[in-house]
């Protein structure tokens, strides 16, 4: 129904100036945060106007097309880990009597995000070194025989990120398991299918949008990370960001740190897309606001 007043009809849907009035903030910070630094970065990055010359010196680089395999790589293992971890620990809190448990579960899943990126990774530095924790577990578990070698490898960059952003996936997962009737998983074992199974076709499809989208959220976060690479992987893994600091600081090549991060604007792009192309931008906004 619509009231009527002395200079009209009223309507409770805003008009189209103040729509446009109302987004203006939000539309400006666009303008001044995301789309006026891409234009800066596209002008460093071709200076020679609208050629592809840095783009093409960039990639026939061995060691920068490595840093970007690298990056990739590891980045995607990363997001592959979490949404597999992440699902086992969900599922447990779900299901769990154990008040205990489900406590201890929690208190894994936010102390990586109460703790300062310093003392993380350097909390895994004594960890996963030589004669760390680690391996003098499992040399006295008879599981090796001589010390392994984690640190200063892709391995310790990969469980450094996926320490730190392992909550990214636990709490989406989570979120979205809290809107199974699990009724459906006893009716599926009551019918023959074991416990396996009935995860494997009943939970797993009713959940599937929030396993891509936390995979895409860690992922895309992942491929921007520089203190772990640095600090756990060394020379033997070059992430993108790590190469953007050395070429602003140490080499002043400031066209070649735009190209990279372009390249990892694009990397992100891409990955949202695809993203939002399967499981819809709403899975997603619910994902990302689960995720903070």
């Amino acid at each position: 129904m619509t009231k009527p007043t002395s200079t009209g009809t009223w309507k409770p849907e805003p008009g189209l100036r103040l729509g446009l009035l109302l987004f203006s903030p939000m539309l400006a910070l666009v303008l001044l945060l995301v789309v006026t630094p891409v234009i800066e970065l596209l002008a460093v990055a071709m200076p020679d106007g609208l050629s592809m010359r840095s783009f093409t010196d960039y990639f026939a680089n061995a060691a920068r097309t490595r840093a970007l395999i690298v990056t990739f790589r590891d980045s995607a293992a990363v997001a592959a880990l979490a949404v597999g971890a992440g699902f086992i620990l969900a599922w447990t809190l779900l299901v769990s009597p154990s008040r205990l448990l489900r406590g201890l579960i929690w208190l894994a899943v936010a102390l990586p995000l109460l703790m300062g990126t310093v003392v993380k990774n350097y909390a895994l530095l004594i960890v996963l070194a030589r004669r760390g924790m680690l391996n003098n577990l499992l040399l006295d578990l008879g599981l090796i025989d001589a010390p392994m070698k984690i640190l200063y490898t892709e391995t310790a960059v990969v469980l450094g990120i996926l320490y730190t952003l392992l909550p990214f996936a636990v709490i989406p997962i989570y979120t979205a398991l809290l809107a199974l009737d699990l009724d459906m998983v006893r009716a599926s074992e009551s019918m023959g299918a074991g416990r396996f199974t009935a995860i494997r076709t009943v939970v797993l499809p009713f959940i599937w949008p929030a396993i891509v989208a936390a995979a895409m959220l860690i992922f895309v976060i992942a491929i921007g990370f520089y203190v772990v690479p640095v600090v756990l992987g060394g020379a033997t893994s070059p992430f993108i960001a790590t190469l953007i600091q050395n070429d602003m600081v140490q080499f002043f090549d400031l066209e070649s740190a735009a190209v990279a991060a372009l390249v990892l604007i694009a990397l992100s792009l891409v990955a949202v897309v695809l993203t939002v192309a399967t499981v819809g931008v709403d899975q997603v906004n619910r994902t990302a606001g689960a995720g903070k």
